[in-house]
């Protein structure tokens, strides 16, 4: 297995033999799903986050991480949610656009 996977892929190669996928790969063939329904703010948290999974790996997509992820990016929480909106609207995009990146990836 691809140390670029993830063990969701590691899971499907197990239980279906589809051939896992890079984490640049799964981002790069659904980054306009994942991106098409947000603001331009949104966007570039988003963006962010996901530069992170594909250098780090799936924890980077843990909501424990959420408040860490956002003082790095923005300095402060405070920062964020004048960027972003508030602690629940934060919340949202941070899990909300994972569903796009898990779909279903045409062969």
């Amino acid at each position: 297995m691809d140390s670029r996977s993830d063990l969701f892929d590691v899971l499907e190669y197990i239980a279906y033999a589809k051939k896992p996928l890079t984490r640049e790969l799964r981002v790069d063939t659904n980054r306009s799903n994942i991106l098409n329904l947000l603001n331009q703010s949104q966007r570039e948290f988003v963006e962010y986050v996901l530069r992170n999974y594909v250098a780090v790996g799936v924890d980077e997509l843990d909501i424990s991480k959420l408040s860490t992820v956002l003082k790095a990016k923005y300095g402060s929480i405070n920062a964020a949610q004048e960027q972003l909106g508030s602690v629940h609207d934060i919340q949202k995009t941070f899990i909300d656009f994972q569903q796009y990146l898990y779909q279903e990836i045409a062969a």
